[in-house]
């Protein structure tokens, strides 16, 4: 193993490097190849290995801190995990279908417009996933929309709109447990501190659906899609108002903050007793646990929305996560993530200015690496340090992460999320962009929010968070001043 004094620091120029392999890797991979990015985030930790030998790190020192890096996140791999078996249980009990059904029964032709992103937002929540959203109610309302004249361009922007928001709330989404993870915060407290910026965006960008709907209210509408997903849901599964007590429970873990692994596998266990209700042996429930529910009902749309689910599900996410996890503990290890945040933390000293280099962080990671989940993990490591020196909590920079990473991710047509978009809604981000509201509006009132000292919480709370950075330390160190 090397000694410390033959380990040199990288030159910024050098520090960009891996960042640049990364960008090139996903986007022949995930865009041009159209493969799943864990190759090209293997290729690139490779390249950055390398970097790493030449500048003096020993590979023990190399490995190490990608198990550290691996083992923050073990919780959250844990929870990604019960997830999927809560999906499972979730929709073999009828409560994913439940939601949904009286979701469905609210969507009036008079009110299309401003209630499609709030009937997308109760399903993505439900589902926790936006692309099953976008493939399912919104391959709907786009049909419907057409009916009334509707510009497919807003159509397609209110269902990504309502679709990112179950994304980024719901505890269910792969995402939002990402988020916390990477950063180190309670998965509760992390939904909880984000409904600061997303309430009002969403608020605002419902408001703009409804004046901008206004013109087509009265216009007749042929709600047959909408119609034969309620009637296939109700032949299928007993829909009660009971399934409301499944995320009521869940509300009541957050409320009595209880920790995430026992509230999930809380909620699993009401999955679970619904599921039994619904008729399902033993047997099969178990099953729904581990591989997720399995139907096929003759309406292709609600077979998209209720085939999902189980541990193995989960498998390629928790997957994705390690390798992601190797490549950002590598290049926090040879120095590039120090060197980096060392530039640009010598241009934005403010505790404002600071937020917001990391709100551009995230949307530039979702251009380059043309992926969400890199634009959660890389910025959120490269600023967790910085969070802990202004006393900002970590759900400060876990809510950052969603604000800026998660809901900008569908306005990248060559990401992953604008791909899937496209696919389903049959409109490219170039078009819905504009009207993909809650995307555009969150990180503005977030990056207000770190000017303004607004719903930030402390570290430490005998402590004031600090205004500014004062000084940058030439081997890294980061000297704060209040």
């Amino acid at each position: 193993m090397k000694t410390l004094h033959n380990v040199r620091k990288p030159s910024l120029a050098l520090s960009l490097v891996p960042f640049l392999f990364l960008i090139v890797f996903m986007l022949t991979g995930v865009i041009v190849l159209e493969v799943e990015p864990h190759v090209p985030l293997i290729a690139a930790s490779i390249v950055t290995a390398f970097i790493g030998k030449y500048l003096g790190h020993s590979w023990e020192d190399m490995e190490k801190a990608m198990i550290e890096s691996n083992a923050m996140v073990m919780q959250a791999n844990f929870i990604i995990l019960i997830v999927g078996c809560l999906i499972g249980t979730w929709i073999a009990g009828g409560i994913v279908p439940g939601l949904i059904y009286y979701g469905l029964d609210l969507f009036t032709p008079s009110m299309f417009l401003l209630l499609l992103p709030v009937m997308c937002s109760v399903i993505s929540v439900s589902t926790g996933s936006a692309w099953t959203t976008a493939g399912t109610l919104g391959t709907a309302a786009m049909g419907i929309g057409a009916g009334l004249g509707i510009p497919p361009a807003i159509i397609a922007g209110a269902v990504v709109t309502g679709a990112s928001f179950g994304d980024k709330l719901s505890p269910l989404s792969d995402s939002t447990n990402l988020a916390a993870a990477v950063t180190g915060t309670n998965l509760f407290d992390h939904v909880k501190h984000m409904l600061y910026t997303t309430i009002p965006s969403f608020t605002i960008s419902i408001i703009l659906y409804g004046l901008i709907g206004m013109k087509y209210r009265g216009q007749a509408v042929d709600a047959t899609q909408i119609n034969a997903i309620m009637e296939v849901l109700d032949s299928t599964f007993w829909i009660t108002p009971l399934i409301l007590i499944a995320p009521l429970f869940v509300v009541l873990m957050v409320v009595l903050k209880v920790p995430a692994i026992p509230g999930m596998m809380g909620g699993t266990a009401v999955g679970i007793v619904f599921s039994l209700l619904q008729g399902h042996s033993i047997a099969d429930t178990l099953q729904y646990l581990f591989y997720g529910f399995e139907i096929t009902t003759g309406n292709q749309m609600v077979d998209n929305l209720l085939n999902r689910g189980g541990l193995v599900s989960m498998l390629e996410v928790t997957a994705l996560v390690i390798c992601a996890l190797c490549f950002g503990g590598l290049i926090k290890q040879i120095g590039c993530v120090d060197t980096i945040l060392n530039a640009i933390l010598k241009r934005f000293k403010s505790r404002g200015s600071i937020i917001l280099s990391n709100i551009v962080a995230c949307i530039a990671m979702n251009f380059m690496a043309a992926d969400q989940y890199m634009a959660i993990v890389i910025p959120g490591q490269m600023y967790k340090q910085v969070y802990e020196k202004l006393n900002l909590h970590s759900k400060n920079l876990s809510r950052v992460l969603e604000d800026a990473g998660t809901l900008t991710s569908g306005l990248v047509p060559w990401s992953t999320c604008g791909a899937v978009y496209h696919a389903t809604l049959g409109v490219s981000a170039f078009q819905y962009g504009m009207f993909h509201f809650l995307g555009l509006i969150n990180p503005i009132i977030s990056a207000i929010y770190g000017y303004t000292g607004i719903a930030l919480a402390k570290l430490k709370e005998d402590e004031p968070i600090k205004d500014y950075i004062e000084d940058i330390g030439g081997e890294g160190e980061t000297k704060v001043d209040s």
